[in-house]
């Protein structure tokens, strides 16, 4: 097995004549998979006082299904002081249940008042039901209190996949991406859609859904524009992401179109630069295959950039790009300088369920403002 370190990279192995070569990036090791515990990722961060980091995430454990979707996992989290550098302090958030296959998927939330929410999936045994549970704390994570669910017991497989979010808009309501269908989690046809609360997650409602051709639209990563509007971007099986709107808040969403970025079906991460309108999507610049078991492989892992609120995009660079690997299950937070700490599970060779680490990308505020390629 690879011995893993700290990495610093540029962003091209070869810089043009009279170009800047482009910040370095970090690339560090969250989690790593042993034998006890094969596989952990689809992670969620944020900042707490003190310039501490807490992540949470999912990690799997030793079984017969070890490593794979289905496999028992539980929610962890650990805790970095020195900005995203090294973690410690593992602590098991959110244990399975009675009838659980396991949870899922955890999305963390500072709100505007202060309270600390945290969101996990519970996938119920069988693939063909799930329940969203939501906790919240008012102690910076030390403790979390259980809330009523976002929804439970669905009818269909209800998910959030690699992409989990939370987001609060401006105004306060709490909006919660997710995807599904009716049937089994690996056989049924998905449309993706939203949960959203005006009363800080008290109740919820239901937005209307996108739907997709051939798998259909999954894994939804939501950013809120300058002008208040939303945009959505998907993974599909139709040659890269694709992109949906709504302007009212993600009541309603619009009929989904082509990026115009070529990859495999694989998930996205959509954010906006702090303190810019320019957006940043985080995918895998892969060369879409349609014989593919996946429509393509997970690398490279790549940004592109829009400067007219997602109408055009133009790529910005890799980030990870081992021609073997696998990079996917995407989320980025922004620390209080503006540089991105993104993280993604990490499989090499690519699509091995045996061994897969959570690891992380520290991106450099000046990496996003470079010229684009």
């Amino acid at each position: 097995m690879k011995r893993f370190q700290v990495l610093l990279c540029a962003a091209a192995a070869a810089v043009p004549l009279g170009r800047a070569a482009s910040p370095a990036i970090q690339h560090v090791v969250i989690e790593p998979a042993t034998a006890e515990t094969p596989r952990s990722d689809t992670a969620s961060m944020i900042s707490l006082p003190g310039g501490r980091l807490m992540v949470v995430y999912h990690k799997y454990h030793r079984g017969k299904e070890a490593g794979r979707d289905h496999g028992l996992c539980t929610i962890w989290s650990k805790l970095s002081t020195d900005n995203g550098l090294s973690w410690r302090s593992p602590r098991r958030l959110v244990d399975v249940a009675e009838g659980d296959m396991n949870v899922q998927a955890p999305a963390l939330l500072r709100t505007q008042s202060g309270n600390l929410f945290l969101a996990a999936l519970r996938a119920h045994r069988g693939g063909n039901s799930s329940t969203m549970c939501l906790f919240v704390s008012r102690d910076d994570g030390a403790t979390f209190t259980e809330q009523p669910p976002i929804w439970k017991r669905s009818k269909g497989q209800l998910l959030q996949g690699g992409a989990s979010s939370l987001l609060e808009l401006t105004g306060g309501r709490l909006l919660v991406p997710f995807h599904g269908g009716t049937g089994n989690q690996w056989r049924q046809k998905n449309s993706a859609g939203c949960f959203y609360s005006d009363d800080s997650g008290r109740t919820w409602q239901r937005s209307s859904m996108i739907e997709l051709p051939k798998r259909g639209a999954m894994e939804g990563s939501v950013v809120e524009l300058a002008d208040g509007s939303l945009l959505m971007s998907l993974r599909t099986q139709l040659g890269g992401p694709h992109f949906s709107r709504s302007h009212d808040r993600g009541k309603t969403w619009s009929k989904a179109v082509f990026s115009g970025l070529e990859g495999g079906e694989s998930g996205t991460c959509l954010r906006r630069l702090p303190g810019s309108d320019r957006l940043v999507l985080f995918w895998n610049n892969s060369r879409f295959e349609p014989k593919h078991h996946h429509f393509g492989e997970r690398t490279p892992l790549s940004a592109a950039v829009s400067d007219d609120h997602g109408k055009t995009w133009r790529k910005l660079g890799n980030i990870g790009a081992e021609p073997n690997a696998e990079y996917t299950n995407l989320d980025c937070h922004f620390t209080g300088t503006g540089d991105a700490i993104l993280t993604y599970m990490y499989a090499e060779p690519a699509w091995n369920r045996k061994a897969i680490h959570l690891k992380a990308a520290l991106i450099p505020n000046a990496w996003f403002v470079q010229p684009a390629d």
